[in-house]
C-alpha cells in the first residue's frame, strides 16, 4: 500500500510542476513569441467564467506597436482609441462592445499590428466586462498572488525576439527545452498508469 501511495505522490508531483510552468491568464493574447519588426496577428482569447455572459472587452495596446487594425466582427461594436494626428497617429486602445459571449463559452478578437524592431516584452492589460456591470481586470503581474479570478487577474505577455540572429546551439536549447517537457508528461502519465495497475491488481487478488 506504501508503494501505491508513493506512486500517486509522484505523479502528483510531476504533473503539479508541469501546470505550474504552463499556467497563464484567462485572457490570453496570443502568440507569446514573434520576431523583431514583423507583421503579426494577434488574438485575444476570452472565457465567460460567471454564469453570466460577457458584454464587452476592453484591450490596452503596448507602447510600440504600430498600425493596430482588429478584424471584423459580426455582433460586435469596434472603437479604437488614438494619440497623435494624422500618420502619427498611434492605437492605444481597442474596444469590443454590444455583443455577448455566453456563460462556459469562450471566443476570439482577432487585430493586426507591425512589433517593435528591438527585443522586447509586451504586455497585454485587458478589461472584461460582464452583462451585470461588472469587469475583471487582467492587469496584474503573473508573479503576484491571485485568489479571487472573478475580479482580477494576471495579465499575458509576448516576447519580442530576435530571430534574425537565432544561432544553431539556441535553436537546440529551444529543442531540448521542448523535449524535456514531453519526457516529463509521459513520465506523468506512466506513473499514474502504474500505480491504477497495482491498486486493480491489490483489490482483485
Amino acid at each position: 500500500m506504501k508503494k501505491i501511495y508513493t506512486l500517486y505522490a509522484c505523479a502528483a508531483l510531476v504533473s503539479g510542476f508541469l501546470v505550474a510552468t504552463t499556467a497563464s491568464a484567462h485572457v490570453v493574447v496570443k502568440p507569446n513569441t514573434v520576431g523583431i519588426g514583423s507583421s503579426q496577428t494577434f488574438s485575444v482569447g476570452v472565457m465567460t467564467e460567471k454564469d453570466i455572459p460577457t458584454v464587452g472587452l476592453k484591450l490596452i495596446v503596448p507602447q510600440g506597436l504600430t498600425d493596430v487594425a482588429p478584424n471584423t466582427k459580426p455582433g460586435w461594436k469596434i472603437t479604437e482609441k488614438e494619440t497623435g494626428e494624422g500618420e502619427a497617429a498611434v492605437v492605444t486602445e481597442i474596444d469590443w462592445t454590444g455583443g455577448s459571449i455566453p456563460a462556459g463559452e469562450r471566443d476570439d478578437f482577432i487585430f493586426g499590428a507591425i512589433v517593435p524592431s528591438a527585443t522586447t516584452t509586451l504586455t497585454w492589460k485587458v478589461y472584461q466586462t460582464y452583462a451585470d456591470g461588472s469587469v475583471v481586470s487582467w492587469d496584474r503581474s503573473p508573479a503576484e498572488t491571485i485568489t479571487d479570478f472573478s475580479k482580477m487577474g494576471p495579465y499575458s505577455q509576448t516576447d519580442v525576439i530576435d530571430d534574425l540572429s537565432v544561432t544553431p546551439s539556441s535553436a537546440a536549447d529551444a529543442s531540448s527545452s521542448q523535449s524535456i517537457s514531453l519526457v516529463l508528461s509521459i513520465i506523468a502519465l506512466a506513473l499514474s498508469a502504474a500505480a491504477f495497475g497495482v491498486a486493480f491488481h491489490r483489490k482483485n487478488y
